[in-house]
């Protein structure tokens, strides 16, 4: 590959041997092709992180419930106040 700054051979290297150009650049011709089923792939990944995300909330917020139940009820218990359930 040629240097487009300096003009110099650099055989298949992706940085200039002479002046440290960057030969390679990411572009939309540079990526390989991707399949339908690649991209859904791709897509459920991200979709099931976000979906993670929210799980994750909804997890510590049932938590924090359930064990603040259980510490209303213990001090309930030890200071000998009446415990209704149900």
């Amino acid at each position: 590959m040629i240097c487009p700054r300096c003009k110099t051979e650099n055989g298949s290297r992706t940085v200039c041997s002479n002046c440290g150009y960057f030969l390679y650049r990411a572009t939309s011709q540079n990526v390989a092709k991707r399949t339908g089923l690649e991209r859904a792939i791709d897509d459920t990944k991200i979709v099931g992180k976000g979906v993670w995300k929210i799980a994750r909330v909804i997890w510590i917020v049932i938590v924090m419930i359930v064990l603040s139940f259980w510490v209303i009820a213990a001090i309930m218990f030890l200071t000998g106040g009446k415990v209704i359930l149900g």
